[in-house]
């Protein structure tokens, strides 16, 4: 390493995590470009002899090197194995690796710049941990919405909603009255009609740059007021959400980004998570609108988070797909119509970091700054298209519509979506006992994973999981000798998971068929899912 670069990381990058980020940014490129490749559009670009040619010397370069790693294929038959079993192992060698890569970078972060990791351990604190309100996962309580004001009310908020208390939920009370579970806004968003004005083609102003664009912080009481000063005047919003969710069961919200036509705001909803609720004021005003891209999910974490709702809301992904834009991601919008390459290597990022580092503000305020001009292209587009008629922009409302009355439940368990797990797995050969060993893990996964407040990935990843279903180690050194890296909550219940395993041993699933009766079944809902990730993780 030369004198001149003796600080940088690879002699390319500033450190560890400037390092990481351009590899995460590269990784998800990869997979946008892949799932972009639809098995439909696979199997006619297969009928082309160039592309098939290049296809299959590409396939042959990757099993080559697939092969190289051979020694890691627990399989010694790999060229008896078929397709999913290869693909199977192939899942089985990234994991490893990128399990090795973690690890290394971790050392490397801690060789490089051991103050600076010290200082990111100590400020990624659990922040749930200081949530007035404690975040409740429990089977026993369903998700009560937390609105207790209700503006712009068509049909008042029942008064016993108003005065009830966060940190008790009577059930006697919830079985008497289960309107409590129900939309608070169901009539205000169903009646919603959006004005003529804005079904008319409108005039295109491209906004002034980022760098000449007031931006305010708001994480106090005082400039969230400064900020409810600005949006409650104005007519159009648009709004973004930064979520996390993989040190949590049900996730939080993180930042929530605003944009009008003249100001940013990023909101630390973290800092001021228990007073975001003002924002009904605005965010249910039928008069205002808010421009969402993408907003299945903002529906939801708004309402579970804060207790915010949409009423006269514009998705700009429900237009892209009324127009039947090629791809329908918001990158995919910023370039087409503002000339912007998005950043990508931010997409991964954790947003509970605190404070939040240049990079990452910048990353969240592009993501609305541009959103009201992008929906003004799209309007105009949805009108022009469809010979100045207004059908195309009404259904995109009428979609949006649909999105609002969304309504945030808990997450459920189901003691058979094992079998999901299992069929995803390409596992078709597992005894009673590896099936049972799969079933009580499983179960007990989901039980850490609430009471812990983390996800079911952090406790014991998918992969792990079906491992130790399938080898079936007889003691906790065994358990660890499974690992690569043991999870946190898998060493500190090896007792548990021990018991589990010998548990299934003793007592094997016995009647199989009955067992694999419902894998059919379970294949398709698997295939369903499958489907619906694709189409959020390469739209968003």
């Amino acid at each position: 390493m030369s004198s001149t670069n003796s600080t940088k990381f690879l002699d390319l990058f500033n450190n560890v995590d400037e390092y990481k980020q351009a590899m995460c940014a590269k990784v998800v490129d990869v997979i946008r470009t892949s799932n972009r490749l639809g098995m439909e559009n696979f199997d006619r670009i297969m009928t082309i002899e160039s592309c098939h040619d290049k296809i299959n010397q590409l396939s042959e370069r990757i099993l080559h090197r697939i092969y190289q790693m051979k020694s890691h294929i627990q399989s010694s038959d790999w060229d008896q194995l078929d397709s999913d079993e290869k693909l199977e192992q192939l899942v089985d060698i990234n994991d490893t690796l990128f399990e090795r890569i973690a690890s290394a970078l971790d050392d490397a972060d801690g060789l490089k710049q051991s103050s600076v990791s010290t200082v990111v351990r100590q400020v990624v604190i659990k922040p749930q941990l200081k949530f007035k309100h404690k975040i409740d996962n429990s089977t026993q309580i369903p998700f009560i919405p937390k609105i207790r004001n209700k503006p712009h009310a068509q049909i008042p908020l029942p008064m016993f909603m108003t005065q009830m208390n966060f940190e008790s939920i009577d059930l006697d009370l919830l079985e008497k009255h289960p309107e409590i579970l129900d939309h608070p806004y169901v009539n205000e968003i169903t009646s919603f009609e959006p004005d003529e004005i804005v079904l008319k083609l409108g005039e295109l102003h491209f906004p002034k740059t980022i760098e000449q664009t007031k931006c305010l912080f708001v994480d106090t009481i005082d400039t969230l007021k400064t900020m409810m000063d600005h949006i409650e005047i104005q007519s159009e919003l648009a709004i973004d959400l930064e979520h996390h969710s993989y040190r949590s069961y049900q996730g939080f919200t993180c930042l929530m980004q605003i944009s009008s036509r003249t100001e940013d705001f990023l909101i630390d909803t973290l800092a001021i998570r228990d007073e975001l609720s003002i924002l009904n004021n605005v965010f249910t005003n039928p008069k205002v609108l808010k421009v969402f891209h993408g907003a299945d999910w903002d529906v939801e974490w708004l309402q579970k988070d804060f207790g915010i709702y949409i009423v006269n809301m514009f998705d700009t992904h429900q237009a892209g797909k009324e127009l039947n834009l090629p791809t329908l991601s918001l990158a995919y919008l910023l370039k087409t119509y503002c000339n912007i390459d998005a950043s990508k290597q931010y997409q991964l990022a954790d947003w509970r970091l605190r404070p939040l580092p240049k990079e990452y503000c910048r990353y969240a305020q592009e993501d609305t700054h541009y959103l009201l001009y992008i929906y003004d292209r799209l309007r105009n587009q949805l009108i022009e298209s469809n010979k100045n008629n207004t059908e195309f922009l009404r259904s995109v409302y009428s979609k949006s519509k649909i999105i609002c009355l969304r309504l945030y439940k808990k997450p459920i368990f189901d003691e058979n979506t094992y079998k999901t797990l299992y069929l995803k797995a390409h596992k078709t050969n597992f005894n009673g006992s590896q099936l049972a060993a799969l079933k009580l893990l499983y179960a007990w996964r989901d039980k850490i994973a609430r009471e812990e407040d983390e996800s079911t990935s952090y406790v014991l990843p998918d992969l792990l999981l079906i491992h130790l279903a399938e080898l079936l180690p007889k003691d906790p050194q065994g358990i660890r000798a499974c690992c690569k890296l043991v999870p946190e909550l898998v060493e500190k219940n090896l007792e548990e998971i021990h018991r589990l395993l010998m548990q299934a041993i003793e007592k094997p699933l016995v009647d199989l068929n009955d067992v694999k009766s419902n894998f059919d079944e379970c294949l398709q809902n698997t295939r369903s899912i499958s489907s619906s990730n694709k189409h959020i993780s390469t739209e968003s």
